[in-house]
């Protein structure tokens, strides 16, 4: 059967452990699959190797993306590979699902703008296939909420009218005043930075791929944050050398936009930005 581009077959599971939740929910249970289609469900590009759009709700305007549910671009569902002892490809662990939600919901009281993590649950054992033989795991779901489905990253993958919808109110939605995207997304990234770092946050994975069109900043399995120390007391003591690099990999996000929207970067107005969030000293 052939399927709409970004569009992939997937099955209803049965969920058997849920860890964490909101009232009143709905829940998601998918897994994507080659030889079942029971519902066609949307992807919002080839980068989401794991993750599902899974639904959208016209009331509040949000959409339900759910996390660990197989791969969306190969045969199998979950594949191992051997380089590392929990490396399945698809996959999501318990403690990284966990991780994820609970540290998504300190960042967000933060007043980042940001996802609405919704549940963490288990799906029962599925088959982990690799070319020497067969394993068991237990899929771990993270399902949450945001107002854009799509990544930064994802703009190759979208048409003009998609990435215009996201982009073209962030002055207005950010409070934000340029003719430049890029310095208002610069505005945005470096003042989420100044507000993590000051509360002992370290999103510790700042890409493109993690913000999304409407600049939410998401996936925080790999974050520090007071409710998620790190486990290691190395780590602990260590995680404030890494803050350095969040700012200048924030700065990589605003070249890439300024890439996208064939802007010339303007380093007066990104100069600017980076003396009002106490950065100045990257400039010298």
């Amino acid at each position: 059967m052939k399927h709409k581009k970004r569009f992939i077959p997937c099955r209803t599971s049965e969920i058997e452990e849920i860890y964490y939740t909101k009232e009143e929910i709905k829940y998601y249970p998918f897994i994507s699959s080659s030889i079942s289609d029971d519902m066609i469900v949307e992807i919002a590009s080839p980068l989401h190797g794991r993750s599902l759009i899974a639904d959208y709700n016209s009331k509040n305007k949000r959409y339900t993306i759910t996390k660990g549910n197989g791969l969306t671009y190969f045969p199998w569902e979950f594949v191992y590979t051997g380089e590392m002892e929990d490396l399945n490809w698809g996959y999501l662990n318990k403690k990284d699902a966990i991780r994820d939600y609970l540290g998504g919901n300190f960042i967000k009281k933060l007043g980042i703008l940001t996802n609405e993590m919704e549940a963490v649950y288990a799906l029962k054992i599925e088959t982990l296939k690799n070319s020497e033989s067969n394993f068991k795991i237990q899929p771990i779901i993270l399902q949450y909420t945001v107002s854009c489905p799509y990544r930064i990253a994802d703009i190759p993958f979208l048409s003009k009218k998609i990435i215009n919808k996201y982009t073209k109110n962030w002055s207005d939605l950010f409070g934000y005043k340029s003719k430049n995207l890029h310095c208002i997304a610069a505005n945005v990234l470096l003042k989420n930075i100044k507000i993590m770092h000051e509360e002992n946050v370290l999103h510790n994975a700042i890409s493109s791929q993690n913000y999304t069109l409407l600049l939410e900043l998401v996936d925080f399995e790999l974050a520090r944050t007071p409710a998620t120390p790190y486990e290691s007391q190395i780590d602990e003591i260590l995680f404030e050398k890494l803050k350095n690099r969040e700012v200048i990999q924030s700065l990589e996000i605003v070249n890439q936009i300024a890439f996208y929207f064939n802007e010339t970067i303007d380093f007066v107005e990104m100069n600017q930005i980076m003396h009002e969030y106490g950065f100045q000293n990257y400039l010298q």
